[in-house]
């Protein structure tokens, strides 16, 4: 009798889930709809570089051709190992900070700044394969972990993140500059985030806000 019951909550459950004859089904999420946007970072403002991996790196054959080179070797490589979109979101405090980042710029923002790359997969196994390789893409990876935990900041990883399995934070001051890095990955998606000279709790909420998204 308690495996008729069972197989009968099963079914009754199976069927609530389904969705009715023609109703339309929910469309995965682009890249660009999990990464940061405005709501996500108060008072900070999207920087130019943003936008999807095609014009990001249009952007930088015109301006910045090294650094083409490289981030499109390792896209094409991405690509094939499953990849399929990926996009990249900016926002600094200020215009300058937005600026240190440009192909003239020094690289360190003289206030806030928020980098985000959210990649899509072709499915959640690749994207849980590409989670744990050391492979790197514009400048994100596993080796930011590796940086703060060499500065001897903070390092949270697994479940304890509130990320899932595959996910670390890490959070240290280096130089006098505070750096907070998050990496995860959630269903065919893999996300990284960097904060610099943020507090933790503010960059903690962006990461949890872009996670919430994907579904």
């Amino acid at each position: 009798m308690l495996r008729v019951v069972l197989a009968l909550t099963v079914l009754l459950a199976a069927v609530g889930c389904q969705a009715p004859s023609g109703a339309a089904q929910p469309k995965s999420p682009t890249p660009q709809m999990v990464a940061l946007r405005q709501g996500d970072v108060a008072g900070m403002q999207r920087c130019a570089g943003s936008g999807d991996v095609v014009a990001v790196l249009a952007d930088e054959k015109a301006n910045n051709p090294a650094e083409y080179q490289i981030n499109l070797t390792e896209w094409t490589q991405w690509k094939i190992r499953g990849a399929t979109d990926a996009y990249v979101a900016i926002f600094g405090r200020t215009p300058a900070d937005c600026a240190s980042l440009s192909g003239s710029g020094t690289g360190t923002p003289p206030g806030e700044l928020m980098v985000g790359l959210v990649v899509k997969f072709k499915d959640e196994a690749i994207a849980a394969r590409s989670y744990r390789s050391e492979s790197t893409l514009f400048g994100f990876g596993q080796k930011d972990i590796t940086f703060i935990r060499l500065a001897g900041g903070q390092i949270t990883t697994g479940p304890e993140t509130g990320l899932g399995p595959d996910s670390s934070i890490g959070s240290g001051i280096v130089a006098g500059a505070r750096y907070y890095f998050a990496l995860w990955q959630n269903k065919s998606f893999e996300s990284d985030l960097l904060a610099y000279n943020m507090a933790s709790a503010d960059a903690d909420l962006a990461v949890k806000s872009m996670n919430q998204r994907i579904h």
